[in-house]
C-alpha cells in the first residue's frame, strides 16, 4: 500500500467517524433516500416559483381568470414578494392604472381586511402604491376595506398622504386628508411627519392644503425645514421656513405674476 493510499484510507476513516450511524447503516434515512427527498423538495421549490412568476404576468396582464386558478391551488400566493422592494401583487396591480382596476377589484375581494396592510421592504402597504399612481379608485377600493390603510405607516413613519402630496395629485391628496386620523400613533401631522407634510405641500403649490395644515396645527407655521435640499451651503435654518419657501415663489401671489388678459380671467374664476 502506498503512502497516498494510506494517507486517503486514514482521511476517509476520520470522515466516517463523524458521520451520523444511519449513514452507514442504509436505513429509510440513507443518503439514497436523503437524494430522493431533496428531488421532491426541488420540485415542490420549481412548482412554488412558477405559480409565482405566472402570478406576476397575469397582475401584468390583467388576467383575473388565470390568477383566480393559481390562487385555488395556493390561497396565499398573493403575499408572494417580486422585485427588489418584495411588493407583493396587489402593490403592483394597483399601480397599473384604471385599465387593470377589474382585477384589481377581484383580488380585493378575494383578500381579507388586513391582508390588505401586507408591505413591503420599505413597510409600505399598497395604498403607497396607489397614491403614488394617482389611483383614486384604487385608494377608496383599498381604504373602504380597511380603513386603518391611511394611517400605517412606512419605516419613515409617512402615511400615504405624504405620498400623494410629493407627486402632485391634489383629488387623491384631499381625499387621503379627510380620511387619514391625528389621533393616533405615528401622529403624521406632528413632529418630523407633520414638517415633511407641510414643505411637500408647498414645493408642489398645494397652499391651500398648506394653510389647512398651518391653521390646524399652528405650530408648523415656525418650523424649520433643516432636511431640505439646498446648494447653498451659507444658508441658514431660516431659509428653510414655511415664509421663506413661499418668499421664493413669487409667482405663487397674483402681484408677483404677469397676467395677459385670459389669465386675469382665469384667475378671478
Amino acid at each position: 500500500m502506498t503512502t497516498v493510499t494510506s494517507t486517503l484510507l486514514s482521511m476517509m476513516r476520520s470522515v466516517l467517524q463523524w458521520l451520523p450511524l444511519h449513514y452507514h447503516l442504509g436505513n429509510d434515512d440513507s443518503p439514497n433516500n436523503a437524494s430522493v427527498s431533496s428531488s421532491s423538495s426541488l420540485q415542490r421549490t420549481s412548482s412554488s416559483e412558477f405559480d409565482r412568476l405566472e402570478l406576476y404576468k397575469a397582475a401584468l396582464n390583467g388576467d383575473w381568470e388565470s390568477t383566480s386558478q393559481l390562487l385555488v391551488h395556493n390561497p396565499r400566493l398573493f403575499s408572494a414578494r417580486f422585485g427588489t422592494d418584495d411588493s407583493p401583487v396587489l402593490h403592483i396591480a394597483v399601480e397599473l392604472g384604471e385599465a387593470r382596476m377589474g382585477f384589481v377589484e377581484n383580488l380585493v375581494e378575494f383578500m381579507g381586511s388586513e391582508d390588505l396592510a401586507l408591505r413591503d421592504s420599505d413597510g409600505a402597504t399598497a395604498l403607497f402604491n396607489a397614491a403614488r399612481a394617482g389611483n383614486i379608485k384604487a385608494v377608496k377600493l383599498l381604504e373602504n376595506k380597511n380603513p386603518r390603510l391611511p394611517n400605517i405607516c412606512n419605516r419613515y413613519d409617512f402615511a400615504p398622504l405624504h405620498t400623494a402630496v410629493k407627486y402632485g395629485h391634489k383629488e387623491l391628496t384631499l381625499y387621503l386628508l379627510s380620511v387619514t386620523r391625528d389621533n393616533e400613533p405615528p401622529y403624521p401631522f406632528s413632529n418630523s411627519p407633520g414638517i415633511e407634510l407641510l414643505r411637500r405641500a408647498l414645493m408642489v403649490g398645494f397652499h391651500d392644503v398648506a394653510l389647512y395644515l398651518v391653521e390646524r396645527y399652528p405650530h408648523l407655521a415656525t418650523c424649520h425645514f433643516d432636511s431640505a435640499p439646498h446648494n447653498d451651503a451659507n444658508d441658514s435654518d431660516e431659509d428653510f421656513t414655511p415664509l421663506t419657501v413661499l418668499a421664493k415663489r413669487p409667482w405663487a401671489f397674483r402681484s408677483g405674476s404677469r397676467f395677459n388678459l385670459w389669465q386675469l380671467i382665469i384667475y378671478h374664476c
